[in-house]
């Protein structure tokens, strides 16, 4: 049995690295530029595939100047074997995280491959809503927010990649006033491809932590 390792934003890291190696294997011909390229690559993949999880040899299998994409391809979805899938909540879990919600849509799970998901994120259309959910250690948290039907051309707020943004906001009760306030920011209209730009898990950590203050 695969000895799961990989958290699915790393993996994330791991492809884009490797795919911007690739990329100057196509276009550099400077000798000295590649070598200092690989260099980089080994030292920043050297985080995540290290000796003690013996997955280190997947590093110079990368190095090849003569990598193909369909070889690239073949070894990441071997590594990807690696990866830890996001752990699938009950529906009473995610109506507990959602307690004011009356009516919570649920996500449809034949739309995911759990491998791919650092939050899990769906939209219901006839509200206009979106749901987020993650874990903060080993408790499931949930935030729901108002998501705009206009879809545009942006960068991310949460993968800070360019892609289809759309804004979400989420309303609070300020103090103990009784007024209001909306936070948010534009991001992956589709969390899906959110999760498979997303290489930096900090910043989706950012981006809760500003809709939750």
């Amino acid at each position: 049995m695969t000895m799961q390792i990989i958290q699915p934003h790393e993996f994330v890291y791991i492809k884009k690295e490797v795919q911007h190696l690739q990329s100057a294997y196509k276009s550099v011909n400077d000798t000295v530029t590649i070598q200092t390229l690989q260099g980089l690559t080994r030292e920043n993949l050297g985080t995540i595939l290290t000796e003690d999880n013996q997955l280190q040899g997947f590093i110079e299998q990368f190095m090849d100047r003569k990598l193909s994409k369909i070889t690239a391809d073949k070894l990441l979805a071997e590594l990807k074997e690696f990866v830890i899938p996001f752990k699938q909540p009950t529906d009473n879990q995610l109506v507990k995280s959602f307690k004011k919600v009356k009516k919570l849509k649920m996500p449809n799970w034949a739309e995911f491959d759990l491998r791919d998901i650092s939050f899990l994120g769906w939209n219901d259309s006839g509200t206009h809503r979106k749901y987020i959910v993650l874990y903060q250690g080993e408790q499931l948290i949930g935030y729901s927010g108002t998501l705009s039907p206009t879809i545009q051309q942006g960068v991310c707020a949460v993968c800070h990649e360019f892609s289809n943004v759309s804004l979400f906001l989420t309303t609070t009760k300020f103090s103990g006033d009784g007024t209001y306030t909306k936070k948010g920011n534009y991001i992956c209209h589709d969390s899906t491809r959110c999760n498979h730009q997303l290489s930096d898990l900090s910043r989706l950590l950012n981006f809760i932590e500003v809709i939750d203050k």
